[in-house]
């Protein structure tokens, strides 16, 4: 069996996918193999490597299962100002507290419209 025109560039992806998330082929296996994915771990990882072509449904379920593992790997976001885990984060005494700017914290602090995100504004028709 060759290689069909996409395969390679969809194997890239996977492999970038998966290193991204810190999945490894045995995770992806064992999920794609729950899934009715039908080669064995050792064909995955020869696939993984570029060394065996798989078929199209074979490839698109090990996409499946890699995007299932990929959906509940928890991610890092940044926090807004009102997230209440910021909030549990008070700095102990002695440290320095953010602002170093020397303004409250609790200070608004929007410069362009005098109005702050916690303001509510009257729109016409508010009335």
């Amino acid at each position: 069996m060759g290689f069909d025109l996409n395969e390679p560039e969809q194997r890239r992806k996977l492999r970038a996918a998966l290193k991204a998330s810190d999945v490894t082929p045995g995770e992806l296996w064992l999920n794609y193999f729950s899934i009715g994915g039908g080669v064995g771990e050792y064909e995955v990882e020869a696939y993984l490597q570029g060394l065996l072509s798989l078929p199209t449904i074979q490839r698109d379920l090990l996409a499946m299962a890699a995007n299932e593992l990929i959906e509940t790997v928890p991610r890092l976001y940044a926090p807004y100002s009102d997230n209440p885990d910021l909030a549990d984060r008070r700095p102990e005494s002695g440290q320095e507290s953010e602002p170093e700017s020397g303004q409250d914290a609790d200070e608004d602090h929007d410069t362009h419209s005098g109005q702050g995100p916690d303001k509510q504004t009257d729109l016409p028709g508010d009335e």
